[in-house]
């Protein structure tokens, strides 16, 4: 997760929503501009030969277990 709030707007999502993902401060919105992410949810996956693929939304366990096999 990434996120670009204040810090502790930061660290309550991640408490209120009980994450145990690693999360990093992108006050800076590097990543997403590197990866020209508009909002969240979104996800971002590489693939061996280094291609991207970004998708936008929230994803069912299914879905992303068949995006993962797919890498």
């Amino acid at each position: 997760m990434a996120w670009n709030g204040t810090d502790s707007s930061y660290l309550n999502f991640i408490n209120r929503h009980s994450l145990t993902f690693d999360s990093l401060d992108d006050t800076a919105a590097l990543i997403f501009s590197e990866y020209q992410i508009p909002s969240q949810p979104a996800w971002v996956f590489l693939d061996q030969d280094g291609i991207l693929e970004t998708k936008l939304g929230g994803i069912s366990k299914d879905a992303l277990v068949e995006l993962l096999a797919n890498l």
